[in-house]
Formats: C-alpha cells, structure tokens, sequence
C-alpha cells in the first residue's frame, strides 16, 4: 500500500508560483495576420490630434495613400526608433512627398494631448504629419481590430507591440504592412505605390482563397494515402510468362 506524503510548504509556494505565472507565459505576442486584416476598413472615427480637434479626412486626399505608424509616446525603446526609420525611409523611397500622408496614432489607451505635442517636438515630425490619440476606448478597439494590431501591457504603463507601419488605399482600406523597426526605401516605397492603385480583388478574396488551398491540399493528400494504402493490400503486380 502507497501512503502518499504531505505536501511541505516549500512545495506548496512552488506550485502556487508555477500556477500564477502560468496565464502569464501563455500570453504570445502575434503579428498581424494579413490574410485576415488585408482589405479591412480603417477608420480613426473618434480620435483627435494633439489640438484636441476631431479627425477629419482632408477632401483632397481621396486619391493619396495612408502611412499608418502605430505608436505610444511613452514608449522606451522602439517606437521612437520605428519612426526615425520611417521618416529616413520616406526621403529616401523616391516618393514625392504630396503623393501620401502619414499618420501616427497612439494604442495607448491614457494617451494625452502633451504626449502627443511632446512627441512631435520630440521626433522633429513636419507639421503634415499627423499625430492622433482615440477619443474613448470603442473608437481605440475599432481601429486597433481593423488592422489585427495586439498589445501586452507590461505594467507601469509599458506595452510589448509589433514593430510595424500599415500602409491603407486612398479608400482607406488596409493594403499592407512593412514589418520591422527599420524600413528599406524601396520597399517601402513599393508598398505605397501598390496601395496608391487600391486593393484588388484578389487581396480581399485572400482568406477565402487561402481556405480553398487548405481543403484542395488535405484533399490531395488523403487521395494519396488512400492510393498508397489500396496498393499496399492488393500487393505488387507480377509480369505474366
């Protein structure tokens, strides 16, 4: 007979540290998804600029495409970084510079307006590109969903983010990403001009086209199990003398 001992409370502690730190090691960090976000609508309905005044897309901006860098102005370590790169990347994509507009938005849900000033000052930002904060947390969730973009809070106000900037058509729907927290100009540049021409067709229909390769994948493999197994049983076919 098996006498099971009594925990000690050494044991105990260990197994509450492991229980409680477990949620916390569960928590991935994932990119966005393109084939899910490509072709989505992005609206920055109630955010506002380091003025306080409501965003309102310029009249004369239906044919420019949006560079859409998503930031926090609290941030230590990379959204600085990210957006140095993108203003050197810009000079020297070969774009003219009237040909899109750029905007940086806080994911901050306590952003405020002199953060907003403080980092414009900060970054040397010229004074057409825009700096928005969310007026209240559905209109921060609506277009944080619009372009798959996550966020860890760290505590202390600190984020763990994607490094990235979302590139939009003129209609303002997502046409792509640049991944990194440096951008190289030509690629850059090839983004923008592809969304200058809008999404396609084939961009919005992706998911379901990814869907379709997954069934015909699966489908040709279960095809060729079937015809590996059916040989197996009925065994080699021998020559006739």
């Amino acid at each position: 007979m098996r006498i099971s001992r009594p925990l000690r409370p050494g044991s105990v502690l260990g197994l509450l540290l492991l229980i409680g730190v477990c949620p916390v090691q569960a928590q991935r960090l994932l990119p966005p998804d393109p084939s899910v976000a490509i072709g989505n609508v992005v609206t920055f309905d109630g955010f506002v600029d380091e003025t306080g005044r409501p965003f309102v897309r310029p009249a004369d901006d239906v044919a420019r495409p949006w560079v859409v860098s998503p930031i926090y102005t609290r941030c230590p370590h990379t959204c600085s970084a990210i957006t140095t790169a993108l203003k050197r990347a810009l000079a020297e994509s070969g774009l003219q510079p009237d040909s899109y507009r750029v905007l940086s938005f806080s994911f901050d849900p306590a952003e405020t307006a002199t953060g907003l000033r403080d980092f414009r000052v900060r970054m040397g930002l010229p004074p057409d590109w825009l700096t928005l904060r969310a007026g209240d947390g559905a209109a921060l969730e609506r277009t944080l969903r619009a372009i798959d973009f996550r966020t860890i809070s760290t505590g202390g106000g600190g984020f763990d983010h994607p490094n990235l900037v979302a590139v939009l058509a003129p209609d303002m729907r997502l046409a792509g990403y640049v991944f990194g927290v440096s951008f190289a100009p030509d690629e850059l540049g090839g983004v923008v001009r592809r969304a200058r021409a809008g999404v396609s067709v084939l961009d919005r229909w992706r998911r379901v086209l990814f869907f379709f390769a997954v069934i015909g994948f699966a489908a040709s493999g279960a095809l060729f199990l079937w015809l590996w197994s059916r040989r197996r049983r009925v065994g080699p076919t021998l020559p006739a003398y």
